[in-house]
């Protein structure tokens, strides 16, 4: 029981808490941009759980699509549906009772923002099968992890769908994407010889300028989404950094990345999406 337990706990990435933080990042933009000065502290909780259910949900469903073909890649061949550790009945329980209580949080949300959740949550199901067919999945990947949570804030703090949430939103895919890129770098070598589609395939060498397209595409989305902010010069600022860090970012993917170097660079976009939340937290005067 001991050993299912922790193959669960690896299932679910506990252990790696970067994803859930990711995902919640964008909507931590979108709930101190929607009512500038406050700090909803109930929504950034419920949001926080929300992170960490969904997320942890599509991770068993992606190693339940991919559970044949992480076999055959070194960094994923040692996940618990890969070598066998737990049985996939015993993942779509899991699968099944995440979907619940993450769908649990529901209940303290609008007809809209459920609407948009429910939305978000189909796409995160159906993307471990984009990897089978579509050049470049992770833009798709982007709709769960970058544009749905902070849609879903932005449409239950203001009560409808403007053209602030709907830049956020584009913002937070087009930033997952950007992110995701690099982490599909680490897996190059396994995808091409097992046939699957990323983006890191697909552009090659040029997927350094397609990273830093989609950095920079995220980065003015926010800039115009914030500017309307009291004191939105320290948003800016956040941005310019932001733009710092991803040209460099840029030219190491260009040179050639190697051995842990795509996860790390992976890894600093948590700080990076932190960075741009106190922009946005520092430009509302009333929070400090």
């Amino acid at each position: 029981m001991r050993g299912r337990l922790l193959a669960t706990l690896e299932l679910i990435r506990f252990d790696r808490p970067i994803g859930w933080i990711l995902l919640f990042l964008p909507a931590g933009w979108a709930l101190l941009l929607a009512r500038p000065g406050e700090v909803p502290w109930k929504w950034i909780t419920i949001f926080l759980a929300g992170s960490f259910l969904t997320r942890s949900a599509g991770c068993v469903i992606n190693d339940f699509f991919d559970r044949k073909i992480d076999g055959k890649v070194a960094r994923t061949k040692a996940r618990p549906l890969a070598d066998g550790r737990l049985s996939v009945s015993w993942a779509l329980g899991i699968f099944s009772l995440l979907t619940l209580l993450s769908a649990s949080l529901l209940l303290f949300f609008s007809g809209g923002a459920i609407l948009v959740a429910v939305l978000g949550y189909g796409s995160a199901v159906v993307y471990p099968l984009m990897k089978r067919f579509f050049p470049l999945p992770q833009l798709f990947m982007g709709i769960p992890f970058g544009a749905t949570a902070p849609l879903m804030a932005w449409v239950q703090l203001t009560g409808r769908i403007s053209l602030s949430g709907i830049l956020l939103a584009l913002a937070g895919l087009f930033w997952a994407t950007a992110y995701d890129l690099i982490y599909a770098v680490a897996d190059l070598p396994d995808d091409r010889k097992a046939g699957i589609r990323s983006g890191a395939v697909t552009f090659g060498d040029s997927l350094w300028a397609v990273f830093l397209f989609f950095s920079v595409l995220a980065a003015f989305l926010l800039g115009v989404a914030g500017r309307s902010l009291p004191q939105s010069g320290w948003l800016f600022l956040s941005l310019l950094l932001f733009l710092c860090v991803v040209l460099w970012q840029s030219l190491r993917i260009k040179r050639g990345l190697s051995g842990e170097e795509p996860l790390r660079l992976f890894r600093s976009h948590a700080l990076l999406g932190a960075l741009i939340l106190a922009g946005f937290w520092i430009s509302s005067p009333t929070l400090v």
